[in-house]
């Protein structure tokens, strides 16, 4: 077995660098790995320690420390093979040592995340705020608050949407150039105590009270549109109330942007990465905690070891195992009798397993620049809207990133438990696909128009690009026209 390298997540370094103080962070799951695969002459367990707290540290600090710890100290783990296993924010920071300092193939065998941030927190913007920074002063003796870190964990960073994307460029891919493989363990149940908290992302269904399961799970989707040729083609006075689909001579709707690059799971030879959740897990905590809660730690520590010990050629196998895995725990959902403690918090506690997708809109212009002033709009296909689900009813949450408002996040509610039937209904096939429209303005001139987008999604594509448990990336490319008293030229005679 080759070493294995354990990453904690924000705020969870210890108040000193001793040896003594560094594994009350990981609490007894380095004894667990070292049981289970037959102690130190197998299996070395190496325990990183990084500061998060620090107001002007960045992700990239961290991953550059990272590999400056490896090279110095380290350094036979770089000369061979070692595993990571990475919770909450050591998600990214892992990620971007491999984008910045890893060769190919890189000497990171198998990554584990343990409710990896991979895709922020709404806790990210929480933190950053004035209460947050009033509990430190009061509770934490005056700890910084860690902005730069916080701002990589907000939905929608542009930052760490970046990070996602460089594995998707060919030359970069993780498993097929990296050789690194990845896996994901998250849990869907908050803990009861943190109802108490009067903050949406403490107890929202899908999530484990701090990282949604479609954040935390590595299998993305992403699509990018752009202008159409004949779109490129449109004169100034074509564009302004045509609802971004003006018709042609012969009577028919012109489309105007279509999808240029897109990827997920089983497309194109992307690999699925194995993805499980598992019973009674919540983001931390010694009861529920995925690293080290007593209720859920013989499930994920079956996980983890799947997935280290699975060789690149049976990781088709490792992923039916976390299939399976998961499938138990929806079982086991359904038998579990509802604790006393929940009737004052929860009518249906089962609903906090609801599978959840994230939809991220980017809008920039045909220069790259950020587009500001915007409005993304999700409609119901006209003539299917009488018998189908309105796709906004299934919308819970909006999230317009602090410090990039040019990018949108939808938390949406794919399947929905229903006590009659006592299973897990599907939605998305009752909307019957649906239109996305993107329209924006320049506020501060008359004197340019953006080309509005529409696109529709038929049912089939709507269901293969909003999944459950999975985030959707939408980057959208809004041409940006001037007007033609802009610039003119005239011809001296």
């Amino acid at each position: 077995m080759d070493p294995v390298v354990l990453i904690h997540g924000y705020g969870a370094e210890s108040a000193a660098p001793s040896k003594a103080a560094i594994p009350s962070i990981y609490g007894d799951l380095p004894a667990r790995l070292r049981r289970l695969f037959g102690g130190a002459a197998v299996v070395e367990i190496d325990l990183s320690r990084y500061v998060s707290l620090e107001d002007g540290v960045t992700i990239d600090d961290l991953s550059r420390a990272l590999d400056r710890a490896l090279r110095e100290e380290f350094s036979h783990l770089l000369a061979g093979k070692f595993h990571v296993v990475a919770h909450s924010t050591g998600a990214l920071v892992i990620r971007n040592w491999i984008r910045r300092f890893s060769r190919k193939p890189s000497p990171a065998g198998n990554v584990v995340y343990l409710a990896g941030a991979n895709f922020g927190s709404g806790w990210g913007h929480i933190g950053k705020g004035q209460i947050a920074k009033w509990g430190r002063a009061v509770f934490q003796s005056g700890a910084e608050r860690g902005l730069l870190v916080l701002g990589a964990l907000e939905l929608g960073s542009e930052w760490t949407l970046d990070l996602h994307r460089h594995f998707l460029k060919p030359g970069s891919r993780m498993a097929q150039d990296y050789r690194v493989q990845e896996s994901s363990i998250i849990g869907s149940q908050a803990d009861v105590a943190w109802y108490l908290i009067p903050i949406r992302y403490a107890k929202e269904d899908g999530s484990d009270g701090v990282v949604r399961v479609a954040s935390g799970n590595i299998n993305f989707h992403y699509l990018r549109f752009a202008p159409t040729a004949r779109a490129r083609s449109l004169s100034w006075k074509e564009v302004p109330g045509q609802a971004g689909r003006p018709m042609d001579p012969r009577g028919d709707r012109l489309e105007l942007y279509e999808i240029k690059e897109q990827s997920r799971p089983g497309l194109a030879g992307q690999p699925e990465a194995p993805f499980a959740i598992p019973f009674e897990c919540s983001h931390s905590g010694p009861k529920m905690g995925v690293v080290g809660g007593d209720k859920p730690g013989e499930q994920v520590l079956r996980l983890v070891a799947s997935a280290l010990g699975t060789p690149p050629n049976r990781r088709a196998a490792c992923v039916q195992e976390f299939h399976a895995e998961t499938a138990a725990t929806y079982r086991r959902v359904l038998e579990a009798s509802r604790p006393a403690a929940w009737k004052r918090w929860i009518d249906e506690p089962r609903a906090q397993y609801d599978p959840h997708a994230q939809v991220i809109v980017r809008v920039r212009d045909q220069d790259g620049r950020p587009v500001s002033s915007f409005d993304v709009f999700f409609d119901s296909v006209q003539g299917a809207r009488d018998t189908s689900l309105a796709i906004r009813r299934l919308f819970q949450d909006k999230h317009r990133n602090s410090a990039c408002p040019h990018i949108i996040t939808f938390y949406l509610r794919t399947d929905a438990f229903n006590p009659e039937a006592g299973d897990w209904e599907p939605q998305i096939p009752k909307v019957q696909g649906c239109h996305l429209e993107v329209s924006a303005v320049e506020p501060e001139t008359s004197e340019i128009v953006y080309l509005p987008m529409r696109f529709e999604f038929t049912a089939a594509q709507l269901e293969a690009w909003v999944r459950g448990h999975r985030s959707t990336l939408v980057d959208v490319e809004l041409l940006r026209l001037p007007s033609p008293e802009l610039y003119k030229l005239a011809r001296y005679r």
